[in-house]
C-alpha cells in the first residue's frame, strides 16, 4: 500500500508519460525475449565449450535488459528536472502544479521508496545532494 501511495506522488499523467517513453518498448522486448528463452534447448554434458558469436551477443543483449530499469529511472529524473526548469515561473495553474510536484520530489530525502530522488540518482551514479544543490542554485539565478 505504501508503494502505491508513493507512485501516486508522481502524478498519474507523469507516470503515464514515463510509461509511454520507457516501459512499453522495454516490456515488448522482454516479452519477445521470454519466448526465445522458452525455445532454447538446455545444454547437455557433452557439448563443447565453444562460445559462438551469437552466444556472445546474446549475453550482451541480456545485460541491456537490466538497463531498461535504469532507462525508466533516467526518464523519471529527466521529466522532473524538465518540469522544474520549464515551469519555474509559470503563470498557469497546471505549470505551477508541475513545478511544485517536481520540487517536492527533488527536495524530499527518502531512501525507502524505489523511485525517490535519492534512489534514482544513486542508481544512475549521480550524487543526489550535488544534483539538488545545482538545481537550487539554478533556481536562485533564474529568479525563482
Amino acid at each position: 500500500m505504501k508503494t502505491w501511495v508513493s507512485i501516486t506522488r508522481l502524478g498519474l499523467r507523469r507516470l503515464a508519460r514515463v510509461m509511454a517513453l520507457a516501459i512499453l518498448p522495454a516490456a515488448k522486448t522482454a516479452f519477445v525475449r521470454s519466448e526465445e528463452i522458452e525455445r532454447e534447448e538446455s545444454p547437455t554434458v557433452f557439448q563443447p565449450e565453444v562460445l559462438l558469436p551469437l552466444q556472445y551477443y546474446e549475453t550482451l543483449r541480456r545485460s541491456r535488459q537490466l538497463e531498461s530499469e535504469k532507462l525508466l529511472m533516467f526518464t523519471v529524473l529527466r521529466d522532473a528536472v524538465e518540469n522544474y526548469m520549464r515551469y519555474l515561473n509559470s503563470s498557469t495553474r497546471k505549470g505551477q502544479t508541475r513545478f511544485r510536484e517536481a520540487e517536492e520530489w527533488i527536495d524530499r530525502k527518502d531512501k525507502l521508496w524505489l523511485f525517490s530522488f535519492d534512489n534514482v540518482c544513486e542508481a544512475l551514479d549521480i550524487d543526489p545532494d550535488y544534483m539538488r544543490r545545482g538545481l537550487h542554485q539554478w533556481k536562485a539565478r533564474a529568479g525563482g
